[in-house]
Order: C-alpha cells, then sequence, then structure tokens
C-alpha cells in the first residue's frame, strides 16, 4: 500500500505546482498586458534624474547704465546626509535606516567629526550641526551654508568630506544699497520676487531655468548620459530705467535734509521730466537697505510716492484755475472780490490767511486766496469741476510700472454738496499721491497735454536685443488747450515765485515756476483735522519759459514751531534740486543773475 501511495502523491504535488505556476504565468501575462506601459514608464522615471541649471536674472540698470541690481554667483554648501558615514562602518546600507544607524557609536562619530571641520571653517556651532546632519541621517539633501565666502568655499572643497558638496547659486544684489530702493523692490534668498520693479517685471527678469536628466543607478547615482536630454538655460532680460542714480543720490539727499532741518516725520520727492513723461528719481524718506530689507520695519518700505494720497492743499488750485479759464467763467485781469478775509457760503465760513479786498484772476492764485479759489468754484459748479479733477487724472492711478499705486480719493459727484464746491478749489476733501500731482502739473506746465510718467525706459536681452521700447512719450489726452495752460504756468506759477509764497524757490540764472501747498492732515478717527499736523510741499519747474525739470517735494508732519508753510519747508529744498539736476543735464540760463534772486535764497 506504501508504495501504491507514492506515485498518488507525487501526481497531487505536481499538479499542484502547476496550477501555481499557471496561475503566476497568467497573473504576469494579465499585469504585461494591463499595466505593462505604466510599469515600464514608472521604471523609466525611477531610473532617470532630472537635474536644475539655474538662469541668472536680469540687471537692472539706470538711464546711464550703472547697474542698480545685479545677481552675483555665490558658493553655498551642501550636504548628503546618507553619504557621510563610510559604507564599512554600516551594518548593511540597504537594510538598516539612518536612524538605527546612528545607535552604531561609529557611525555617530563620523556625523560628528564631520560637524567639527564644518562648525571650525564655516563659524558653525558644531555640536548643533552634528544634530541636525544626524537627524537627516537617510536623507539625501541639507543646507549646511548658504552663500559662503569663496575663501570659505574653497577650503570645503580642500578638505574632500563623504557627503559635503558646493553648489553655486544666484544671489541677489543691489551695489547702491537704498537709492531708489522703494522702486528697485527686491526678491527673496530663494529668488522669489517681493516687491517693486522686481515684482513688476518678473516675468522679463527671472528667465527660464534649464535642465539635464540623466540615467542613475539604484542609488540614484549617475551611471552614464546616452539620450541625455538637455535645454539651456535662458538668462533673465535686463531692464533700463528712467531713474538717474546721480540724481537719485542727490533728491534723496536734499529730502533728507529738509526733513532734519524741519523735524518731519517722512517726506518724498519726485524729478521728472514734463515732456517726456521720464522719472528722473523718485525719493522716499524713511527709507531702507535693499541688502537688508528684512531688518527694516514695514513703514520703511512704504512707496509715499504712490501709496500714501493726502489733502493737496493750495498745489490743487493751479488745477481749479486752468480750468475755470478754459470754461470761461473767468477771464485774465477779472477783478474778484475776495471780502476782505471772510466770506459766507450758505452756513460755512471761510477764511483767508491775509485779508484781501479785490484781487485779480492772477492774484487770487499768486496771493493763494481759498475765498477767491472758492468763488471761482462756485461759478464752475459741481459737475464741471468733478469733470476737470478727473481730467487731469486724480481719482485713478497714474500707470506707472510699479505694483501698489492707490487710485487717491474723488468722491463720486452724488455724494458732493455744496461745501464740496467751496472745498475741492483750494484742494479740500479729495486727496491725491504726490505722483498724481506731479503728473497733473507736468500737464500745466507741458502746454496742457498730459503724459504717462515712466521708470522704464527698455528691456534689451542680454546680447543688446531691444524687448520693448518705452522711450516714446505716452499720451494720456488734452486736458486744456494749450493758450490756457500756458497763461496758467508762465503768466501766473512763474509769478508765484517771483513775487507770491514761493519766493524761497527762486533761482539764479533762471526763471522758476511753481506753487507752494500747506494741508492740514485729516483725522483718521473722525471728521476734521489733526491739531498742528500738516504736509508741506511744493512743486516747481525750470526754465519756466520751456520746462526740462519739474520737482515736487513734500514734507509730513514738520514741527510748526520751526516752521511748516509749504514756502518755508519745501521750496527751499526743490530750488537745490532744480538747480543740481539743470547743470547735471546741462541745461543753459536763460536770463542774468537777479541780485534780488541771490537775496531771497540768502
Amino acid at each position: 500500500m506504501r508504495v501504491l501511495r507514492r506515485p498518488v502523491l507525487l501526481r497531487n504535488t505536481l499538479a499542484a505546482v502547476m496550477v501555481v505556476f499557471v496561475a503566476l504565468a497568467g497573473r504576469l501575462v494579465q499585469i504585461q498586458l494591463s499595466e505593462g506601459d505604466r510599469l515600464v514608464g514608472w521604471t523609466e522615471r525611477q531610473r532617470r534624474s532630472i537635474i536644475r541649471i539655474p538662469c541668472r536674472r536680469g540687471m537692472i540698470v539706470d538711464a546711464r547704465g550703472r547697474p542698480m541690481a545685479v545677481s552675483l554667483e555665490r558658493p553655498s554648501v551642501f550636504a548628503d546626509p546618507n553619504s557621510i558615514p563610510h559604507p564599512s562602518v554600516l551594518p548593511d546600507p540597504n537594510r538598516v535606516s539612518g536612524r538605527k544607524a546612528l545607535a552604531d557609536p561609529n557611525v555617530a562619530g563620523q556625523y560628528q567629526k564631520v560637524a567639527e571641520v564644518l562648525g571650525d571653517v564655516l563659524g558653525l556651532n558644531p555640536e548643533i550641526l552634528a544634530d541636525e546632519l544626524m537627524c537627516r541621517a537617510g536623507k539625501r539633501f541639507f543646507w549646511v551654508k548658504r552663500r559662503v565666502s569663496d575663501e570659505q568655499a574653497e577650503a570645503i572643497s580642500k578638505l574632500g568630506l563623504r557627503g559635503i558638496g558646493i553648489v553655486h547659486e544666484p544671489e541677489r544684489r543691489y551695489p547702491m544699497n537704498e537709492r531708489f530702493a522703494h522702486g528697485l523692490g527686491f526678491v527673496n534668498r530663494e529668488g522669489t520676487a517681493l516687491a517693486g520693479l522686481e515684482l513688476q517685471l518678473d516675468e522679463a527678469l527671472r528667465g527660464r531655468p534649464g535642465y539635464r536628466t540623466v540615467v542613475t543607478d539604484g542609488r540614484r547615482r549617475p551611471i552614464y548620459s546616452k539620450g541625455q536630454e538637455y535645454r539651456a538655460p535662458k538668462d533673465g532680460d535686463h531692464v533700463v530705467l528712467t531713474i538717474d542714480s546721480v540724481l537719485q543720490a542727490m533728491t534723496e539727499e536734499e529730502l533728507s535734509g529738509a526733513i532734519k532741518q524741519f523735524e518731519g516725520k517722512a517726506g518724498t520727492a519726485i524729478v521728472i521730466d514734463p515732456g517726456t513723461g521720464e522719472v528722473l528719481a523718485l525719493a522716499n524718506s524713511p527709507t531702507f537697505d535693499l541688502n537688508d530689507y528684512a531688518n527694516y520695519p514695514e513703514s520703511a518700505r512704504c512707496n509715499l510716492a504712490i501709496q500714501a494720497p493726502v489733502e493737496p492743499g493750495s498745489t490743487f488750485k493751479p488745477f481749479i484755475a486752468a480750468a475755470a479759464l478754459q470754461e470761461k467763467v473767468t477771464w485774465p485781469g477779472e477783478e474778484i472780490f475776495c471780502h476782505h478775509g471772510l466770506y459766507v457760503a450758505g452756513r460755512r465760513r471761510l477764511h483767508d490767511h491775509h485779508p484781501y479786498g479785490t484781487l485779480t484772476f492772477e492774484n487770487v492764485l499768486i496771493k493763494s486766496s481759498n475765498i477767491g479759489m472758492a468763488i471761482l468754484g462756485q461759478r464752475l459748479g459741481n459737475d464741471r469741476l468733478h469733470e476737470y479733477i478727473r481730467r487731469f487724472g486724480f481719482g485713478r492711478p497714474t500707470g506707472l510700472e510699479l505694483p501698489g499705486e492707490d487710485s487717491g480719493i474723488v468722491l463720486p459727484l452724488r455724494r458732493w454738496t455744496s461745501y464740496s464746491t467751496t472745498s475741492l478749489p483750494m484742494g479740500q476733501e479729495v486727496s491725491v499721491t504726490p505722483m498724481q500731482l506731479a503728473t497733473a502739473f507736468s500737464a500745466v506746465v507741458n502746454d496742457g497735454v498730459m503724459l504717462k510718467p515712466r521708470v522704464v525706459r527698455a528691456i534689451v536681452r542680454s546680447d543688446g536685443t531691444v524687448v520693448e521700447d518705452r522711450s516714446e512719450p505716452v499720451v494720456v489726452g488734452q486736458v486744456v488747450e494749450a493758450p490756457v495752460a500756458r497763461r496758467i504756468a508762465q503768466d501766473i506759477l512763474a509769478r508765484v515765485v517771483s513775487e507770491g509764497t514761493g519766493k524761497r524757490a527762486a533761482l539764479a540764472g533762471y526763471k522758476v515756476l511753481g506753487k507752494t501747498g500747506t494741508a492740514q492732515i485729516a483725522r483718521k478717527d473722525g471728521p476734521g483735522y489733526e491739531p498742528d499736523a500738516y504736509v508741506s510741499s511744493f512743486v516747481g519747474a525750470a526754465p519756466a519759459e520751456a520746462p526740462r525739470v519739474l520737482v515736487y517735494l513734500s514734507v509730513i508732519r514738520p514741527k510748526k514751531k520751526l516752521g511748516y508753510y509749504g514756502g518755508t519747508v519745501a521750496a527751499p529744498a526743490v530750488r537745490e534740486i532744480l538747480a543740481k539736476t539743470l547743470a547735471y543735464l546741462d541745461v543753459p540760463p536763460t536770463q542774468r543773475p537777479d541780485n534780488s534772486v541771490q537775496m531771497a535764497q540768502r
């Protein structure tokens, strides 16, 4: 019986094996047919490694090609924690995890030795570094220290430490530190644009990184490059500004000096070519160092020129005067009764700083009479007031190529009252940015033609090919007729400087035109104004016959006891900026020096 059972057992065993074999073969066929392509693709992806090739961010240069933002190659030290211990000290590198291997004192000792050597060269705490490396045992990448010196990188390379390598990363640097800081903006250590032109033009500046693919073994080590895919990196384009760094430095210096002299809290200054719309300088105070931006408060990074609208005060009056002339509700030489300094308009009582009887239309602007301007506002009416305020660009961004530009505040016409009729002509009940005001004033001195302000002249490739040419002026529209604009600019605003409130802006050798402004700061917690809180401003242009340069400057919250009128605080700084800019641009004098002008400057 035993002999008979053995063949039966053998046959049953063979049958079972055959069933299993057939089942496995069937499963393999099923996998090959249904999952084959997917698994082959997965295997190929596992065996291929993509190596990113960084590109260089484009430069930003000033109007004369001076670098203001550049990208440098800086060495950084990284570690492959999994490769630091020598394989001979690991029980089985393919089966023992990094954390279990650390239980071996020989493995931990190698991490500690590497940490001590690195710490000595890089100035790092070796105990902390050893802990960080061991905590990442089994990982393939860890930054030891980024952006080290060339000397440190060379020392690390000579050591030849296992699992420690050097890679060169692009680093954004700003050679002029705080110059045009609010306009340039900045990028973080990862190359992400965060503010200013860096953010606004990031698509053009950042370029496109390249890559190459390599075939690797099971430990992700390259083994051959046959069939390697490669895409070359494309460096970013360069940006050419209208800003001149020399004029920028000078403007920042004059603005800072005015704020310091009158103990102001902040301020802004804009230098613009009114015939082209090119912004030659844009300064804000407080400012910050672009190479150390994280250590400055957020308030220092606010671009006051485009992000901080305020009531303009008397600098707003020329626009209403131009509207009145354009609409023929007044005429040159008209005599306007200013009620000896007290004017009752309905329930409102208006005052002038000095009591005036009868003033000509010209003298209403030259003497900056609130009552005279209120009367012109009543003649225009709310509909035409609103139309011309919008025509001059208030209530909307200027379109300057910087992010975060504020629209200012112009209330909808339906919310205007009889108070608006008399408030707006003297620069109240409206908020404007310094850039809006400089742009509108440029239209007045440019024969009534409003141009879009610009800080970018061109975008070019590294080989010099022009990608975008932005050098041509961009016309927004004709705000008022040329004769009206000339009457306001050359016949009236020039007299504001020669005989009115802007005498301290007078400049030897040039005829200067301009307008002062002394505006109260509105309360944030209710109606009315803060006591003894002012924005003192002046906007001027020269030569008055054909202005090449226009300057707006304001000081926020100057100490009242030191002086707070725009003609006292801002006009002298504008005069200095005009003088230095005209000399720098080689604009010849248009008239013989006047002794009275030199006396006024002193």
